[in-house]
């Protein structure tokens, strides 16, 4: 049992680096915003033993296509920026991400 714990570890850190890099590319698509759409986006990224993202899904969907298409295009864009740890490398993972699209707080751009 004590064996996957740096796995474990590595993988929480990694995933909230993920979630912090998505935050420069998240966009709250013009049309969204002008036909007062909101919702979350649960996101599953997969990642193969070469440490490249090997797939991207919508887990959870807002209700609305672009704006789980956005989410989908904003973790893209951070897996590209954010190096796999050594601890990951070799090994297939996932895990699951949520992109949340609020006109309260939203950040356009």
């Amino acid at each position: 049992m004590a064996e996957p714990a740096p796995a474990a570890q590595s993988l929480a850190q990694y995933r909230l680096q993920l979630i912090g890099a998505a935050r420069k590319y998240k966009r709250y698509p013009r049309l969204a915003m002008e036909n007062n759409w909101e919702g979350d986006v649960v996101v599953r990224m997969a990642f193969g033993g070469n440490g490249l993202l090997a797939g991207l899904s919508i887990q959870s969907s807002s209700g609305y296509a672009l704006l789980d298409q956005q989410a989908l295009e904003m973790f893209r864009q951070a897996a590209k920026s954010i190096e796999v740890p050594p601890g990951l490398r070799g090994r297939d993972f996932s895990f699951e991400v949520r992109a949340i699209y609020s006109l309260r707080d939203q950040d356009s751009g």
